[in-house]
């Protein structure tokens, strides 16, 4: 695994969704970071039933 952080995305039931490996580096500009997770979060929900 690489240095750095991981983020994991789980849905109501605890299922994991979605996963994120950052770095400082990713981390370093937070108005991208957000919408890639904005943009997961939207893609989560629309496949939801």
């Amino acid at each position: 695994m690489k240095a750095g952080y991981r983020l994991i995305l789980v849905d109501h039931d605890g299922v994991m969704v979605s996963e994120f490996q950052l770095t400082e580096r990713d981390l370093a500009d937070p108005p991208a970071f957000v919408a890639a997770i904005k943009q997961s979060i939207e893609q989560v929900e629309d496949e939801e039933p």
